[in-house]
């Protein structure tokens, strides 16, 4: 089976947006508030990964930049979760 592919930074910021409006709102009942809450909470620690991914491939392209190595060079061995190919 597939695995299915992480929504965008943009679409889980926006997700995570709606859960907060509906608990700043505060006319939901408390069950529905704690799910909610814990829906937010599960999205911002996939956001926290999304950004530390995104910080981890920054730096990499700053030290190259230092090194003297291109950007074309740098960016054809990631693969799509945009982690280096080991050339396996």
């Amino acid at each position: 089976m597939a695995e299915t592919p992480e929504p965008p930074f943009e679409e889980l910021v926006a997700q995570l947006e709606e859960r907060a409006r509906k608990l700043e709102a505060g006319n939901i009942p408390l069950e529905e508030a704690i799910t909610t809450y814990e829906e937010g909470a599960a999205l911002v620690e996939r956001i926290r990964k999304l950004l530390g991914d995104a910080e981890l491939r920054v730096q990499r392209l700053q030290e190259n930049i230092q090194e003297g190595v291109s950007f074309r060079e740098e960016l054809e061995p990631y693969d799509e979760g945009g982690a280096p190919d080991d050339g396996d």
